[in-house]
């Protein structure tokens, strides 16, 4: 799921450097999300660095996993409340949890009462030289199993290492990988997915730059649990994803995956790609209009559509979220989509739906995040508002009725919970426990 403030400050960026970009025609050029100014903005074009020319070279390892960290993240003392700001539950009393303090960087948390109170377990990441504050990302196995990287906040400085930790004993211990190969990288470091399939098979999604028309990314797979990570794509290996934004990744097993994205308007369509060799190349996939709306897609310069909330169960059943913000009238207005496959992608289904993000728990069973908060259990086709709320959330359920969300309004954030399905909400006060 996207969490915290580094990527909207890489969205930022975008923003900023993509902001010279306009379109003749149906001149493929990509700018930024379609939060920012309609796609025909024009400015003058800022100048914005490209990739280097040169193949980049693999950096040996300069630490092991066996090398005792240097100042170690202290955890919090019993007692401690802090923010949970992204949660991965397991069962109805034992999850998983970043959090902590924007002035004091993340923690990793573990509960075993259903989030009241946390157990303070991140590993012994090294607190940077001059105080940085660092961001978490982390993947949620199971009750023992979990990866969590790290970077600074905001995707600068570029780290001089970085490593993914592992623990499979819930998080008694944790080890570290061999250093991540970071070679080439100057602009901007930051983590966006880290996933694993069946536990050995593991992929990690960085952005590291912005320019003209592009959002570069490196990819790194891993098929030893984490102990150590190939870089497979980056700015100098293209692999066909270097342009536009890219929002979510998922992989189905160890070779298929799913890559959403968004062009801003100025590319026809809604951004979706996939692989079926793990990641190595990507083929962008071209999604059906809506019936209700067959010129959609069409180039128009005054609608701009994206991809996003991949669900899949398994790999051929699985559910998206494409969502297209029509910039002709005096204010943007959004339309939303849900388009499930039953073949992998072969074909897909499409159906309005209320918006704004998806949350699937089954293939039937799923939400639509928004102020008016309303439930599928038919797998999109028809929707029921179930509760009004004055925030937007990452939600995590467990089954059909219980869940958590990290629920957000303004400047704040709680962390609450629900035992019917959404229809009523619970505030939690996390805190750390003896």
């Amino acid at each position: 799921m996207i969490k915290k403030l580094s990527l909207p400050i890489l969205l930022s960026l975008m923003i900023l450097a993509l902001a010279g970009c306009a379109t003749t025609g149906a001149q493929v050029v990509v700018t930024s999300m379609p939060t920012s100014l309609p796609p025909t903005q024009t400015e003058a074009p800022s100048a914005t660095p490209l990739p280097p020319t040169e193949t980049p070279t693999a950096v040996p390892p300069t630490a092991t996993a066996t090398t005792p960290p240097v100042n170690p993240i202290q955890h919090y003392p019993s007692g401690q409340a802090f923010t949970v700001t992204d949660i991965h539950m397991v069962d109805a009393n034992v999850g998983w949890a970043i959090g902590g303090f924007l002035s004091v960087g993340d923690h990793v948390l573990y509960t075993t009462d259903g989030g009241s109170t946390w157990k303070d377990v991140t590993p012994p990441e090294p607190e940077t030289a001059n105080g940085d504050i660092q961001a978490a990302t982390g993947f949620f196995q199971d009750a023992q199993t979990a990866w969590v990287t790290y970077a600074i906040n905001g995707g600068t400085p570029v780290p001089t290492q970085a490593v993914v930790w592992h623990t499979s004993d819930g998080a008694k211990s944790w080890q570290a990988s061999q250093p991540l190969d970071l070679s080439g990288l100057s602009e901007i470091y930051v983590p966006s997915v880290l996933q694993f399939v069946a536990g050995q098979n593991g992929w990690l999604l960085v952005h590291v730059g912005v320019g003209m028309m592009h959002d570069y990314v490196v990819l790194y797979r891993s098929s030893d649990s984490g102990a150590t990570w190939t870089r497979i794509l980056d700015p100098y290996n293209d692999g066909g994803i270097q342009s536009c934004s890219k929002n979510n990744m998922l992989f189905t097993d160890a070779t298929h995956g799913w890559l959403t994205g968004d062009c801003g308007g100025v590319k026809a369509g809604a951004l979706l790609f996939n692989s079926t060799d793990a990641g190595s190349t990507w083929q962008e996939v071209t999604l059906p209009a809506p019936a209700n709306a067959p010129a959609l897609f069409d180039v128009n310069s005054q609608v701009a559509c994206g991809s996003y909330d991949p669900f899949f169960f398994g790999n051929d059943l699985g559910h998206l979220g494409v969502r297209c913000g029509d910039y002709s009238g005096a204010q943007i207005t959004y339309t939303y989509y849900i388009y499930t496959t039953q073949n992998g992608g072969s074909t897909w289904t499409v159906a309005s739906y209320p918006g704004e993000a998806l949350y699937f728990v089954s293939a039937d069973t799923g939400w639509a995040l928004s102020l008016k908060i309303q439930r599928t259990t038919d797998g999109g086709a028809t929707w029921a508002p179930i509760s009004d709320v004055t925030w937007t959330a990452q939600m995590d359920f467990i089954s059909e009725q219980i869940g958590w969300g990290v629920a957000r309004g303004g400047n704040e954030e709680a962390l609450v919970k629900t035992d019917n399905g959404g229809a009523r909400w619970t505030i939690l006060t996390p805190t750390v426990g003896q």
